[in-house]
């Protein structure tokens, strides 16, 4: 697969840019490559639930409860970008469920079974199509600092939004189906009935 040095060439590929050998060089395109990689991968990371970024972990209930509000908290990993699942809850799902303050998971459940979508920092495992989708988005961002063109910089933007994305997003979700928990099964109503 492609490491960070080819995600940047491609991204100045794009914009009619010449290469770089590394981030370190003393090059006005490679200064700006080294500002805006990270922070951009992270972006395209946290826009959608990529196969290859997703981690599950059990959480460690921290000692300090909050002031108010929850029951329990938890430390979030330190990878994490975005919460996917709390308790085989989907996020969207799970509305009054959990809540996010700086890097703790506040919550009442009394135990913290996450999926998440993790910072990835190993370009070597990025799919092709992530790949994709980052070097335009990363292109969209190196288009004004080096060519001066807020224009081209838009037209990669709306690139990325229209086409590279929603593509590689689906291509992705054909990867899996979670399995989705049905609202009557934490009911207690139906526990009270049929003793599940």
């Amino acid at each position: 697969m492609a490491d960070a040095i080819e995600i940047c060439n491609l991204a100045l590929g794009k914009i009619g840019e010449l290469r770089i050998s590394a981030l370190s060089e003393p090059s006005q395109p490679a200064r700006f490559c080294a500002l805006f990689y990270a922070q951009t991968r992270d972006e395209v990371l946290q826009a959608a639930n990529w196969n290859f970024a997703i981690r599950r972990v059990v959480l460690s209930r921290l000692a300090e409860t909050p002031k108010f509000g929850w029951a329990y908290q938890y430390q979030l990993p330190v990878d994490c970008l975005s919460v996917i699942q709390l308790n085989a809850w989907q996020a969207w799902e799970a509305r009054d469920l959990y809540e996010i303050e700086g890097e703790r998971l506040l919550t009442d459940q009394e135990s913290a079974q996450l999926r998440y979508t993790a910072r990835v920092e190993d370009s070597e495992i990025f799919p092709p199509l992530f790949v994709e989708a980052l070097y335009t988005k990363l292109a969209s961002k190196l288009a004004e600092p080096i060519m001066g063109s807020r224009s081209k910089a838009e037209s990669l933007l709306g690139e990325y939004d229209k086409l590279v994305a929603p593509l590689a997003m689906k291509a992705n979700a054909r990867e899996g189906r979670s399995r989705r928990k049905l609202p009557y099964v934490e009911s207690d109503l139906v526990r009270a009935r049929y003793g599940v």
